[in-house]
């Protein structure tokens, strides 16, 4: 299973905005493949109120699977799950509505890694949205075993600051040899993508383009029409999917052809 998650050191970078636009370019660029958006924000959803309108199916998501106390398996996470799209090439494990339910769900991340090899067999990867780091509850499970993790900031001063730490604390708990790596959001004002990569020493510095437009169809409508396909953000999204499964491969050659 290719897993990737994505993440902040501080407040509202565009962690949501950016997993949903992966999860929409997934497909044109790995058609083989389906992608499994896990909403694992432990601070509260912030799919649920934005781009599902606070309109989910109810007993599904990550606290109905927690609820059902057994071992958690692929079946069952797309039993849970629900469709973003009508080919269900992108499926969505909603997350929980109050940080006082983060708890329940720790049974849940700990799962997913269990099942990664039978997500992977079913030719699924999974695209996870953790929010903001240092949540007492965060799913730690999934930020050691991911094969990416990435860290998403803005170009401001904070932003950046705040990104050192939490990557050195992140490479601290992915061990050497795994892939941790950052998301910058924005056009490099006031610091260059260059600048940011050399003081977070993360290479590759993945790009998303600031996309207000296209943003808002992802927070608060539903994606569709030419206009959003070629829209800026989702064009830089196609060609992260494209580099962040060049280094999960680069991880894992014998994994697949």
């Amino acid at each position: 299973m290719t897993m990737t998650v994505l993440c902040s050191a501080t407040g509202a970078p565009g962690v949501t905005t950016t997993t949903l636009a992966l999860a929409w370019a997934w497909p044109w660029v790995r058609p083989d493949r389906r992608v499994l958006v896990v909403d694992a924000d432990a601070a509260g959803s912030g799919i649920l109120p934005g781009y599902l309108h606070a309109n989910t199916p109810s007993g599904g998501g990550v606290l109905a699977l927690a609820a059902e106390r057994t071992a958690l398996t692929a079946e069952a996470a797309f039993e849970h799950s629900i469709a973003l799209d009508p080919g269900d090439q992108r499926v969505l494990l909603t997350g929980v509505t109050d940080p006082g339910q983060a708890r329940t769900a720790r049974s849940v991340w700990t799962g997913l890694g269990e099942v990664a090899a039978e997500l992977d067999s079913a030719g699924v990867d999974v695209v996870v949205d953790v929010g903001r780091l240092g949540h007492r509850y965060e799913p730690s499970a999934l930020l050691e075993h991911a094969q990416v993790v990435a860290l998403v900031l803005r170009s401001t001063l904070p932003s950046v600051a705040g990104a050192a730490g939490a990557l050195r604390r992140l490479r601290e708990m992915r061990g050497p040899g795994s892939s941790t790596t950052g998301v910058l959001v924005g056009d490099g004002q006031p610091y260059t993508a260059r600048e940011i990569a050399r003081e977070l020493s993360v290479e590759p510095l993945h790009l998303v383009a600031t996309d207000r437009w296209a943003a808002e169809v992802l927070s608060l409508g539903t994606p569709s029409g030419w206009r959003f396909e070629r829209s800026p953000l989702l064009r830089s999204a196609r060609g992260m999917v494209g580099s962040l499964t060049a280094q999960i491969d680069a991880l894992t050659p014998a994994a697949r052809p």
